[in-house]
């Protein structure tokens, strides 16, 4: 329930069960605690209702069907507190009346309720039963509350004491009587708990355990672990719709697709990580090079990490990456050279593999792209800026914002990457020369270089399965330290801070996507869902940092007799419903790319001219104009574009060009969101244009059809708009969702509240054309 003022009677409020069916109250009698949690855990009778526990106003057999859905509602509360708990997941602390203010509220508005802390995330469950009562309210993710965080989400734990001292808290801080606990996530959200009614005995203990279970200092703390032992996934639930790149037969396809499978082959030389702990076990190198020759050169550059093939275009020209030569100046003169030796030898390779008679042409990262400590220090500085948790420190910064933007240079790093990969990709198509990507490390912003550059190369990259595929192949196999520069464990207070080169990236195809809107099958939806889901610290993609320590992981370094897995990132029926992973589509994409879509589109605008040049001829001076219109065009027509380039984007890398990306990085900001407005409004406006579109040419074709008594189905285009209304779940969200510049992530304000105007996703299928009948339901057998 709201709170104004904290003006509440705590112990009425938790004495008191208000019924949202007959609003009657039901008044339990007190239950002994000898201990807090300890039932659910490890007394599986305590879930035995006892009915001496209420009591109750009437005698049993006069019990109205509200007192007994009444009952069961408060038996759930009481009984159950946590639903849906994840395998290997366990309560471990809780606090009672607590409350949970409202954002930018200066604590003055909020929910009671009460705290849970389990070896997975914080959750709150409020006390008026709300999260028993789902009328009107869903939840976007399968595996998570609205009300939940998960511990590896947790960025800083701040205390605020009676006196009003506010504290950063560490495992080894003296823990003081809270009165506000603030918590700061990872994806910029600030929540904060009030303690003021909660009992003394609860405060300080669940606080401590809130913190050391939130900065687990090794990897076999994390819930994953747990995860992975108490539930035996099966390989239907682990098959994704993307090449995972742990076999041979994903490289061998790989090549194949490139049309490089006969100067390339897959080397099977770190089959057990003796060659190198960063490297996956498989990866490909020229056909010239043998194992022993891989495994001579490999001493000579950095973590052995030597040109490993990532990409070949259609020109023949290919795109490698490899650490930087190692220059130990205390090795012997005739050591250096032999290993300077190596180096040519490899890249002579290289140039064999590629049919080329010029080297391949060696892009420095450190040259081109910002330093790991420079992204680090500015994405603190635009962290500083996108949080805010007062109407009075949102108007402040509110004031200086376009001062204080520039001034964390964060825009600037990714004008600078952009740039680094157009440079790329034009060598490749333009130089006609095979490029190597050289990197101190080999999985810092090479991945970065390396994947924009495939994006902006193969519109294969723009696709769902492509785009994994390739994240698979860039990041999660060549292994990019997630678990490090995501501050998963923190072994040292050092290791709290980020290191977002993976969101850095991701802005970057946020670029690319908002200047070729109709060039990705994706949503800026579906990148921030990504980047969301590697703070859940859950699943296999990112929550280690190479393939050596992931396959360690699962075996804790021998003890486990069998291995387990965790689920891809990319299994998205996993966390997601089908009604959300829509909006991972993007119709402009699908206009675009249909075959029969755009064939139907291309005669209607044939036909459109035809008209207008039928309807203009009455008018001889209108027909004249439009001849020197249509003359002067043809002089003017374009130029011919070369085939090898048609595919290839070309981003503008000017700062002035640069946008932020608001959705990700403002979206927990309410005085910031437009109701009603922003791009979501956009995005299922063009979902509603193009199933019209859809539609319509289905109909027409299916008159075409009528006189052979032929049935054509329509295909399923997994738009929003495109599912039938009347599905239970389709129905709830396009009616209970109001929508916002945030959607779907930030739920906004509440629908009851009367002095905003809100727009339902409903409205937009009631005020068009679209008619879900028998020509374009899929399920239909039905003849015409």
């Amino acid at each position: 329930m709201r709170l104004n003022g904290l003006q509440l009677n705590m112990s009425q409020q938790k004495a008191k069960f208000v019924s949202y069916i007959s609003q009657n109250f039901l008044e339990p009698t007190p239950k002994p605690r000898n201990s807090t949690f300890k039932s659910y855990i490890e007394e599986p009778e305590a879930n035995t209702y006892n009915e001496n526990h209420y009591n109750l106003s009437e005698p049993e057999d006069a019990t109205s069907v509200d007192q007994r859905v009444e009952q069961s509602a408060s038996r759930f509360y009481d009984e159950t507190p946590l639903q849906n708990m994840m395998p290997g997941e366990r309560v471990l602390g809780e606090a009672d009346s607590i409350l949970k203010f409202v954002p930018y509220s200066d604590c003055k508005q909020g929910c009671s309720g009460m705290l849970y802390v389990t070896n997975f995330k914080l959750a709150f469950l409020t006390a008026d039963r709300s999260s028993y009562d789902n009328t009107g309210k869903r939840n976007r993710s399968k595996i998570l509350g609205d009300d939940d965080i998960p511990l590896t989400n947790i960025d800083s734990i701040y205390t605020v004491s009676l006196s009003g001292k506010r504290k950063k808290m560490t495992v080894d801080s003296k823990m003081p009587t809270t009165e506000t606990l603030e918590v700061h996530c990872k994806d910029m959200r600030i929540v904060k708990y009030g303690f003021k009614f909660a009992p003394k005995d609860q405060n300080k203990k669940f606080v401590n355990t809130l913190i050391h279970h939130a900065f687990a200092k090794k990897d076999t703390l994390l819930f994953a672990y747990e995860y992975g032992r108490s539930n035996e996934l099966k390989d239907r639930e682990l098959i994704c719709d993307c090449p995972m790149f742990d076999t041979i037969i994903d490289w061998e396809d790989e090549l194949q697709r490139c049309k490089a499978n006969k100067t390339w082959r897959v080397a099977d030389v770190n089959m057990s990580f003796d060659m190198s702990q960063s490297l996956p076990r498989y990866f490909v190198v020229p056909t010239a090079l043998m194992n022993n020759d891989i495994q001579k050169a490999a001493s000579h550059f950095s973590d052995r990490r030597i040109p490993i093939w990532c990409y070949t275009h259609i020109n023949g020209n290919s795109l490698l990456r490899m650490s930087a030569q190692d220059s130990d100046t205390d090795q012997p003169r005739e050591v250096s050279r032999h290993g300077s030796y190596s180096n040519d030898r490899m890249l002579d390779a290289v140039k064999v593999a590629s049919n080329q008679r010029n080297k391949p042409k060696i892009v420095k990262v450190e040259e081109k792209c910002p330093s790991c400590q420079e992204v680090q220090e500015s994405f603190v500085k635009l962290r500083k800026i996108c949080m805010s948790d007062t109407m009075q420190e949102f108007s402040n910064q509110d004031a200086v914002w376009n001062t204080s933007l520039e001034n964390t240079r964060w825009l600037l790093l990714v004008s600078r990457c952009l740039a680094a990969c157009n440079e790329v990709a034009e060598e490749v198509t333009g130089g006609k020369r095979t490029v190597v990507i050289q990197e101190r490390t080999g999985w810092d912003l090479s991945c970065l270089v390396s994947s924009v550059s495939q994006v902006l190369l193969d519109p294969h990259y723009r696709t769902l399965a492509g785009f994994q595929g390739l994240v698979q192949k860039e990041w999660v196999r060549m292994g990019h330290p997630f678990q490090r520069y995501l501050s998963l464990v923190t072994v040292s207070e050092a290791d709290t801070e980020q290191v977002p080169i993976f969101l850095l990236f991701l802005d970057c195809i946020w670029q690319l996507l908002i200047q070729y809107p109709a060039a990705f099958e994706f949503t800026e939806t579906y990148l921030t869902t990504i980047w969301d889901s590697a703070y859940i610290g859950l699943f296999d993609t990112f929550l280690f940092n190479n393939d050596h320590q992931r396959y360690h992981f699962s075996r804790n370094e021998g003890k486990n007799i069998k291995q387990f897995k965790l689920p891809s990132v990319w299994k998205w029926d996993f966390q997601l419903g089908s009604e959300d992973f829509s909006f991972f589509k993007n119709p402009l994409y699908l206009i675009t790319h249909d075959e029969e879509l755009v064939s139907s589109l291309n005669e209607l605008q044939v036909l459109s001219i035809q008209g207008m040049f039928c309807r203009s001829s009455r008018n001889n001076s209108f027909t004249t104009s439009l001849e020197q219109n249509r003359n002067h065009s043809q002089d003017a027509r374009p130029e011919r574009i070369d085939p090898l380039k048609k595919d290839l984007l070309v981003p503008n890398c000017s700062s002035l060009s640069i946008r932020l990306w608001t959705q990700c990085y403002l979206r927990w900001q309410s005085p910031a969101q437009i109701l009603s407005g922003g791009t979501p409004t956009q995005y299922l406006q063009q979902c509603v244009m193009v199933e019209e579109i859809a539609q319509l040419h289905h109909k027409l074709k299916t008159l075409q059809l009528r006189e052979s008594l032929f049935v054509e189905f329509r295909s399923k285009n997994d738009l929003i708009v495109s599912h039938q209304p009347n599905k239970s779940k389709i129905s709830e969200l396009l009616n209970s969702t109001a929508l916002s510049s945030s959607f779907p992530f930030s739920p906004g304000p509440a629908l009851k509240e009367k002095q905003f105007s809100f727009t339902p996703i409903c409205s937009y299928i009631r005020n068009s054309s679209l008619d879900y009948d028998k020509y374009v339901d899929d399920d239909w057998t039905g003849t015409l």
